[in-house]
């Protein structure tokens, strides 16, 4: 079935950080591979070998070694037209495009460490690459309280705190569930310490940093957090019983 066009999708909180590139894209229709490249190119987009990046149209199916080494060898991302996965990808390069380089290029590398099979690094990327989210912000005690699931701690005493935060969905697979958004979805996160309100480009650099550097290196290193949560992001998060809802607010597993 085919994906059906959304025009206002960018208007809800979540897809904030797309809006500048999606201002600039046909209102009434799918946007055209010409038109992404037209915003690559006046953005002098790359790859992490500083070879410029073009949306491709997909012809063949290609598994994750060969998307990844193709898009570090030839900066071309193969991308289906009329499809809100591939979009959402390209809007994502477009918006973190220093992170983008850096997840291809930690997959690259971790990919090739092993050809048998996939290592725990390389997991955590694609995880990320999909499903992440980023959490900015001076008080790393925000996020330790999400990492362990202190969720009426996080969301309803410290509400205040998150005035502080800036938070963005990296993951496009999280963004396309987004498009019919309901309280389950969850994202794997990491923190940045920042100053209060970073704007996105410093969010960017920083988090590609994060990568470049592994200080991510599992799966296990990135922590879950349903992501309507986030206050203002969910009409119903307004009222503090939203927070006590434990098939999507799981408490901490006990030994």
């Amino acid at each position: 079935m085919a994906d059906i066009w959304r025009p206002n999708f960018a208007d809800s909180p979540p897809f904030a950080h797309l809006r500048p590139w999606r201002s600039h894209l046909d209102q009434g229709n799918w946007p055209t591979l010409d038109a992404l490249n037209a915003l690559a190119v006046g953005q002098g987009l790359c790859n992490a070998r500083d070879l410029p990046l073009r949306f491709e149209v997909q012809t063949q199916r290609c598994g994750q070694r060969d998307y990844e080494d193709g898009v570090l060898a030839t900066g071309e991302v193969p991308t289906r037209t009329e499809n809100w996965h591939d979009l959402l990808n390209a809007l994502t390069w477009l918006a973190l495009p220093n992170t983008k380089q850096a997840l291809n290029a930690v997959q690259c590398k971790a990919l090739g460490q092993d050809s048998a099979r996939r290592s725990p690094l390389s997991d955590a990327a694609t995880l990320f690459d999909e499903s992440g989210l980023v959490l900015a912000g001076p008080d790393a005690s925000l996020a330790e309280d999400l990492r362990e699931r202190r969720w009426g701690r996080a969301f309803v005493e410290r509400r205040e705190a998150w005035q502080q935060v800036t938070v963005i969905v990296v993951g496009h697979a999280v963004l396309e569930k987004l498009l019919a958004p309901w309280p389950g979805i969850t994202a794997k996160c990491t923190f940045l310490s920042l100053p209060a309100n970073t704007d996105l480009e410093t969010v960017d650099r920083a988090l590609a940093r994060l990568w470049r550097e592994e200080a991510v290196t599992r799966p296990a290193d990135l922590f879950p957090m349903p992501v309507l949560g986030v206050p203002g992001w969910w009409p119903g998060n307004a009222d503090e019983t939203f927070y006590a809802d434990e098939t999507v607010f799981r408490p901490a597993r006990t030994v």
